[in-house]
């Protein structure tokens, strides 16, 4: 019963958070070119560890966020997730998404 009830809270999470972010669907290439802060960490490529490469893009959003509320602790993704928009976020998560 307990992991029925999680199954269900994570897809009307995610679902909520897809619908929060329709607005601006993520494009790819505007995300590539926001991405150079991204790639000193985690390659051009995005493989390099931790690899954000194929990442799906409402898990992308929703760890960005978290780092931006203070949910999710890394002092480096933190600081980078500070000031970027939810269009940015959309962007960076579209392009990082499509990487295989």
């Amino acid at each position: 019963m307990n992991s029925t009830i999680r199954n269900v809270s994570a897809a009307l999470a995610t679902g909520c958070l897809l619908m929060a972010f329709s607005a601006h669907a993520g494009d790819a290439s505007a995300g590539k070119a926001k991405s150079e802060n991204c790639a000193q960490c985690h390659g051009e490529d995005g493989k390099e560890d931790p690899a954000i490469a194929g990442m799906e893009e409402a898990k992308f959003i929703q760890a960005m966020k978290d780092y931006q509320a203070g949910a999710r602790k890394h002092k480096k993704m933190e600081k980078a997730a500070t000031g970027l928009t939810d269009a940015d976020i959309a962007d960076l998560a579209a392009y990082y998404a499509s990487l295989k």
